[in-house]
């Protein structure tokens, strides 16, 4: 949301607004157009709701009390309940998240080496994408989540972590993030700024199917996150049948894309190839990759297909996948082969699913 638009909205309403809805910025304005605090009071706030984890207005003891009156008659702060978790062999747990409407989204929280926790988030309930290779398009989009309810799944895992510390946020769950452009762009604000959740924007990353113009976007707006690019496929016609996305936004346009937010950012972006056995992964097909990503500064990461009941694509062996990575790093390509976390739980890559309230 705009501040112009939330302003006016709250200007023009009693509707109590939600705290977790803010970014710090827009929090200290809020505190101050509307509740006529001076300014820092907002930032305040915003540092004892994401910094502190403090989410009841009356335990932020060290404001005081006819300021946290004021915030009370104002605002809420809403929470999301997870209905359930499951734990792989490997350490991962697949949370399922209960929305307010009845909707359910699942999320993933994954270990990894030196203590770094990552936390999978969704951004949509379903996903309009259609990918044929993942499990949430399969039936279709529900809704958009609102910023609330991603800024929520971040609080939900903190809860059952324990003394241990979320280290990485990876915007790879159900739904396409580029779809849901304005609330994702929002949460990302609110989980990088100092006042707010405080994480690097190197460790939050954003997964894209490829819509080219709001990649571009992403650039122009100077959105600070790590973009990866899901990509699959070295020719339209591979990526065709298994992303309906490309024949809107076909490879050369992708492309284009990409290398527009590599120069305008200065940064690097990840490339993620899900391998699928006979498809896209013979010896014709790792050359045609080298010669779509030449000078892109990229790293890749490569997938092995993650099998779900229904799918038409078969996993291929690892071995496959190491001849994927050598032959990429022996002509100058950073790659590595990724391994698949709570795939005995269905919570790997594309085997996360979302419901909707009337299922």
């Amino acid at each position: 949301m705009s501040q112009n638009n939330f302003f006016s909205m709250n200007r023009s309403s009693d509707m109590m607004i939600d705290l977790k809805s803010l970014t710090p910025r827009e929090m200290d304005l809020f505190c101050t157009r509307t509740l006529g605090q001076r300014a820092g009071q907002g930032t305040r706030v915003a540092v004892r709701l994401y910094r502190k984890k403090i989410e009841d207005i009356d335990s932020m003891a060290d404001l005081n009390k006819p300021f946290r009156d004021q915030l009370k008659r104002a605002c809420t702060i809403s929470a999301l309940a997870i209905k359930q978790r499951s734990t792989s062999d490997d350490g991962t747990q697949k949370l399922l998240y209960q929305l307010d409407d009845g909707n359910t989204i699942e999320g993933v929280l994954i270990p990894g080496p030196g203590g770094r926790l990552t936390l999978c988030v969704s951004s949509q309930v379903g996903c309009a994408s259609g990918c044929g290779f993942c499990l949430t398009g399969s039936s279709g989009l529900v809704r958009n989540l609102t910023v609330s309810e991603l800024v929520n799944q971040v609080f939900a895992a903190w809860s059952i972590v324990g003394d241990k510390t979320i280290s990485n946020i990876v915007l790879m769950g159900t739904g396409e993030p580029l779809s849901n452009y304005e609330a994702v762009r929002t949460f990302i604000e609110i989980a990088t700024d100092r006042n707010g959740m405080g994480f690097s924007p190197r460790k939050v990353t954003l997964s894209t199917c490829g819509l080219a113009p709001m990649i571009e976007k992403l650039a122009d707006d100077g959105v600070e996150v790590s973009l990866a690019v899901s990509l699959n496929a070295v020719t339209d016609e591979m990526r065709d049948t298994m992303m309906p996305v490309n024949k809107t936004y076909p490879l050369a346009r992708l492309m284009q894309a990409v290398r527009y937010y590599c120069d305008k950012t200065g940064r690097t972006v990840t490339i993620e190839y899900v391998l699928f056995k006979g498809i896209n992964d013979s010896t014709n097909d790792v050359k045609l990759l080298m010669e779509l990503l030449k000078d892109l500064p990229c790293m890749i990461n490569i997938l092995l297909f993650n099998p779900f009941p229904g799918s038409s694509f078969d996993r291929p062996d690892e071995q496959r996948a190491f001849f994927f990575r050598d032959t990429l790093v022996n002509n100058g390509y950073v790659a590595v082969v990724r391994n698949s976390r709570g795939r005995d739980i269905h919570a790997a890559c594309g085997q996360l699913r979302a419901a909707s309230s009337r299922d």
